[in-house]
């Protein structure tokens, strides 16, 4: 019986090019903060991955970023959250370009919402939640469909950790085993959630069809009726 659905958000619910998505990013970003952008996104990446890598149940992902981000990015604090709250209210919008929901993201999600049990926007916790909103609205998805969106200030893990998906089951209080995860990254999405204990559900538009654990998104609601 699956108690928990986990989606992944960009390359699986979201069309966007992730590539050319964080190049605009980052640029529109460092210039927000009047920074040179080369240095700037190094030194972005830097903390990131100091963020991605903790492993402390009671430090958030926010809390893991900011503490690296603030000894190098010259703003006092104070003044670079609300330049950082600023660019995700009035900047970020207008980065979505071409990005928008994948012909078949309503009918994957219909399909999900059928089995009555709690849906997960599981997108990587690394952004806040401000962005996550507005990826959520290029999809065209709707928050009261989700019990949880996770974020970087409500979740103490990333992927591709599988502490990330144990978290998200602890939160849900369900067995990671009843849990389904469906992306489209083999390491982040599948491997991760499958060292957790998890189903999953490899989404590879490149498949004519459903096979025992991945297929197109079109396949999902036969996939769900295969296991539930």
């Amino acid at each position: 019986m699956i108690e928990a659905i986990l989606f992944d958000l960009d390359g699986t619910l979201l069309d966007v090019d992730m590539d050319d998505f964080l190049d605009r990013y980052m640029l529109k970003l460092a210039a927000s903060l009047s920074e040179d952008e080369k240095t700037f996104t190094k030194k972005l990446w830097a903390s990131t991955n100091i963020m991605i890598s903790n492993k402390d149940p009671q430090v958030t992902n926010q809390e893991a970023f900011m503490e690296h981000f603030l000894t190098w990015i010259k703003h006092p604090r104070n003044e670079v959250m609300q330049i950082i709250h600023d660019f995700y209210e009035q900047v970020f919008p207008t980065l979505q370009a071409t990005a928008g929901p994948f012909p078949h993201t309503e009918t994957a999600m219909a399909a999900a919402r059928k089995l009555q049990c709690p849906l997960v926007l599981a997108t990587n916790p690394i952004f806040p939640m401000a962005a996550i909103r507005h990826r959520m609205k290029w999809a065209g998805l709707h928050e009261k469909d989700f019990a949880l969106i996770t974020s970087y200030e409500n979740m103490h893990f990333a992927k591709p950790n599988p502490e990330y998906y144990l978290e998200i089951a602890q939160l849900l209080q369900v067995n990671p085993k009843h849990c389904l995860m469906v992306g489209n990254d083999p390491v982040f999405d599948i491997r991760a959630a499958a060292q957790a204990g998890m189903i999953t559900y490899f989404v590879d538009e490149s498949l004519s069809g459903l096979s025992k654990d991945s297929g197109r998104l079109a396949d999902l609601p036969q996939f769900l009726n295969s296991i539930s």
